[in-house]
């Protein structure tokens, strides 16, 4: 039978053989010892030569924030794409409605979602949260969409009131 993976294959000297190497428990002789001059003609195992393999590589040093590189990574139901868990919002159906779950805290299966309403448009396009969230029937989106208008709101309205402010702002 040929070997499965040719490039592992062991070398002669570690091949399992009858009553060798079982341990010394069960009865077994115990294992043959060489001495450092090799009966076999070549050296020793723990010779400065048998261990000589050259300068040690350098392994580049992992990035310093470990915490992003350990973050989730999550498909959006909308887009269909991959992002970090920390850029997308976590809903559940809960009653035939689907719930944003900003703390993650929600018990059931969830699916994800990029906090823009144009995802949430694709996805109800698509019929996409009653797949990822495996129920039956049509979902109920109003509870998302109003979270997502109250978050796009709440960043956009610095910027509306400066510009349509009609304090003087001296």
């Amino acid at each position: 039978m040929a070997h499965r993976h040719p490039q592992r294959r062991r070398s002669p000297w570690c091949r399992r053989r009858p009553g060798v190497g079982v341990g010394r428990l069960n009865g077994s002789r115990p294992l043959p010892q060489h001495s450092a001059g090799g009966e076999r003609g070549d050296a020793a195992l723990h010779s400065a030569s048998a261990l000589d393999h050259g300068p040690v590589p350098v392994r580049p040093t992992p990035a310093p924030d470990r915490r992003s590189a350990a973050e989730p990574v999550r498909t959006c139901v909308g887009c269909r794409t991959r992002s970090q868990a920390g850029g997308l919002l976590r809903v559940v159906a809960v009653d035939g409605v689907v719930t944003p779950d900003p703390r993650r805290r929600l018990p059931g299966r969830g699916a994800w979602l990029h906090p823009v309403l144009e995802c949430l448009d694709r996805a109800e396009r698509r019929s996409a949260f009653p797949r990822a969230l495996r129920v039956p029937g049509p979902l109920d989106v109003t509870a998302v969409r109003a979270h997502l208008t109250v978050a796009s709101g709440a960043q956009e309205t610095p910027a509306s009131v400066t510009a349509g402010s009609k304090v003087d702002p001296s």
